[in-house]
């Protein structure tokens, strides 16, 4: 590719000279797709992010796939054959039970392998369901609380006792003034060391959902004080998650008894149904709970997923004067609710996160914990 984008060239793998390649052009990005992959892309049983090579040149993508390609396998019932397959060809590195599948990590080397052992033709090989990329998210960036008429349902008693909210971001900083007590659960699905936030996204969220505001003295304190926070680590130390580890947070979550699940995070969203927007609906369904989730910042027509997801409540930003803010994506959303444009109080600052203070990366991502 060149400095704009568009592919000048083309390596053929040993062994697929003369498979024919379609390159095609839309929405800012470009697609390298080999006719016998073509027709399972069009049936959404094989990602397409997989042949989107703008997705893949992105330098988070290139450093989650450096070591090796990762994909999301999904299996038709027990499918023991397709699973021997599919785990001679790569690594398992996570198994997901709400989608029946595993995630597989395969050498670049061998993916040849892997394209074997997932298809058979110009169909998906018996038993396997579907084949994504385990693509990259990222955290999407107080007068809010106020705005969303918090203080009357504070006054008519409802404070969130007995709820718990899953806080799926960079992790929570427990030991903040305002979260102390409040975290009653913690494990770490990134591939950072411990379920610390060393970024303060997932702790600013967190305190806007169920902060105590003992910092001052109840006066910033979050829409729901009474609630309790399960933090799952999601996001690394630079605010970057892959698919199946969000998946796994997402089944904690629900499996711990959630009753909300924040995901102030998202990722381009195509066509097909990707594996959070399929976790999404299925544990909407099963278990009951709610997932609020970020539209995103890109603006018009431009939701991302997993806010994309039927059973989502999908949340833009709105602005000081109560209007939906320019940044935030809109299309097929659910609500909108207080973000950036306003002046933070003192309790959150925009500078890197540290003890006693909680910080506030901007945008619609902080609409989420408010609505």
């Amino acid at each position: 590719m060149d400095a704009k984008g568009r592919v000048v060239g083309l390596e053929r793998a040993e062994g697929r000279e003369h498979i024919p390649v379609q390159v095609r052009r839309a929405g800012g990005h470009t697609l390298v797709l080999p006719v016998d992959a073509a027709r399972l892309v069009a049936s959404g049983k094989l990602d397409q992010r997989l042949f989107d090579v703008t997705e893949l040149n992105k330098a988070a993508t290139r450093g989650s796939q450096q070591r090796g390609l990762k994909v999301i396998v999904g299996y038709q019932g027990g499918a023991q054959a397709a699973k021997a397959d599919v785990r001679d060809a790569g690594t398992v590195r996570r198994t997901l039970k709400s989608l029946n599948a595993d995630a597989v990590q395969t050498p670049h080397e061998d993916t040849p392998e892997l394209w074997d052992a997932v298809t058979d033709g110009g169909r998906t090989a018996s038993g396997i369901s579907h084949v994504w990329l385990d693509g990259v998210r990222e955290a999407t960036l107080d007068t809010s609380v106020a705005r969303i008429g918090t203080p009357k349902a504070w006054a008519a008693g409802y404070d969130g006792k007995g709820v718990k909210i899953a806080v799926l971001d960079t992790g929570v900083d427990g030991t903040h003034p305002d979260l102390k007590g409040q975290v009653t659960a913690s494990k770490n699905f990134s591939s950072a060391a411990t379920a610390g936030d060393k970024v303060g996204h997932g702790t600013h969220v967190a305190a806007i959902a169920a902060g105590t505001g003992a910092q001052s003295k109840g006066k910033y304190k979050g829409v729901a004080p009474g609630a309790k926070i399960l933090n799952g680590k999601v996001l690394d130390d630079a605010g970057f998650g892959d698919d199946s580890g969000i998946l796994a947070g997402m089944e904690w979550a629900a499996a711990q008894g959630a009753d909300v699940i924040n995901m102030s995070l998202g990722g381009m969203d195509t066509a097909e149904v990707d594996p959070l927007e399929a976790a999404v609906d299925k544990l909407s369904a099963e278990k009951g709970v709610l997932f609020a989730i970020a539209a995103g910042n890109e603006g018009p027509r431009s939701i991302g997923s997993p806010g994309s997801a039927d059973a989502a409540l999908t949340v833009g930003a709105v602005d000081d004067r109560d209007a939906l803010a320019d940044f935030s994506s809109t299309g097929p959303a659910s609500a909108t609710a207080p973000s950036s444009r306003t002046s933070p109080p003192p309790a959150w600052t925009s500078r890197p996160p540290r003890r006693g203070a909680t910080s506030s990366p901007r945008r619609s991502a902080r609409a989420r914990p408010a609505t």
